[in-house]
């Protein structure tokens, strides 16, 4: 009796369920009966941190002795690690491009933006967005310098991130505050005839924005080598461009409380600049370097051959508020002749993982 209504309770089941032998299996569509439907878009993640590149460079000049960090500057390196951005937000944009936002930096400045359309043409570029709150940096015993407080500011990094595959790891994100080279600038307009101060700087009536550009020695690993280069002078197609210094805050007049200052003339010791367009700017403007230090004949090459090194130009877009432009010198080793007996070298790495190369050195 159990076996009849088991067996009968399985046959139910199955002529509920559509499985009878008797019903019959529609066809599949295949070739051109097939159904023609639409793929989702390609996304990608992009990740990697946000920082304060002025309290990072100020960090490196503050050491005794004037030994920096370490040249690769690696999550987790004390540099980075002091600098470093919590609780902040970064806008990925581009024309044409569907922005995408991330959700709040790690303590340790980390960030991700998931869903980002992937696109092989058209670059992204990397706003900052402050917290809602202080910025609040870590700082222990170890650290060479205590960072004042300021106000930040949403900062473009412009440095494009050509999203082309589907994970885009290590780009950085830069956000400046208002106790560093804004500051300087502002005072030194001020007591050059034309109150300023830093709110007038990112005023769009008042100017056409602000451009920070950091020069750094030849780098092998595009935004992690940080090393400022010396003794570098700077000239700009327009705009009004002055040179930067830093020594270690004492309130002296002209500086601002992380350090900066505006100095005379347009080398800067520390290949730090500040770029201030006029109102209304549209037109993108050249900005160029000069590395001034000649390496005499009897002295020893440096790590990147003799100097000077190329520096190359930097194009500057007009755009409003603040944003920072990183420009890498380029070693000056002499060409690179294979010896014909030796077997060939090893094709170049693959670095499309951090989703954009160094463009080549001009020529000449």
């Amino acid at each position: 009796m159990k076996a009849r209504s088991l067996t009968a309770s399985f046959l139910l089941a199955a002529t509920l369920g559509g499985c009878a032998e008797s019903d019959p299996v529609p066809p599949v569509p295949t070739g051109l009966d097939a159904p023609v439907t639409e793929l989702p878009a390609s996304q990608a993640a992009v990740s990697g941190l946000v920082f304060d590149p002025e309290a990072f460079l100020a960090m490196y000049l503050a050491i005794p002795n004037g030994e920096g960090p370490p040249a690769y500057l690696l999550p987790g390196m004390p540099g980075l690690m002091y600098s470093a951005i919590p609780d902040a937000r970064v806008r990925l944009y581009g024309p044409g491009l569907r922005e995408s936002l991330s959700p709040p930096s790690s303590p340790a400045g980390q960030w991700q933006a998931d869903g980002v359309a992937l696109d092989e043409h058209t670059p992204y570029l990397a706003e900052a967005v402050p917290p809602q709150g202080p910025v609040t940096f870590y700082i222990d015993e170890y650290a060479p310098l205590a960072l004042p407080p300021a106000t930040y500011y949403p900062t473009t990094h412009v440095r494009p991130i050509q999203v082309s595959g589907t994970q885009c790891s290590s780009q950085t994100a830069l956000m400046v505050g208002s106790a560093g080279a804004l500051d300087a600038v502002a005072q030194h307009l001020t007591a050059g005839g034309t109150p300023t101060t830093v709110e007038d700087l990112l005023n769009p009536a008042r100017t056409g924005g602000v451009v920070l550009l950091n020069v750094h020695t030849p780098s092998f690993f595009y935004d992690f080598f940080l090393t400022p280069m010396d003794e570098v002078a700077v000239e700009a197609s327009a705009g009004t461009v002055v040179a930067l210094d830093w020594a270690y805050p004492e309130g002296l007049p002209g500086q601002s409380p992380m350090g900066y200052s505006v100095i005379p003339g347009s080398v800067s010791p520390v290949g730090y600049f500040a770029l201030v367009l006029p109102p209304g700017a549209s037109a993108p403007v050249t900005v160029s370097f000069t590395d001034t230090v000649v390496t005499p004949p009897e002295e020893e090459p440096g790590e990147f051959g003799p100097r000077p090194v190329l520096i190359p130009s930097a194009t500057v877009e007009p755009r409003a508020g603040v944003s920072v432009q990183r420009v890498f010198a380029w070693p000056n080793f002499p060409p690179f002749e294979p010896d014909p007996l030796e077997d060939p070298p090893l094709p170049p790495m693959d670095e499309s993982w951090h989703c954009v190369a160094p463009e080549p050195p001009p020529e000449g």
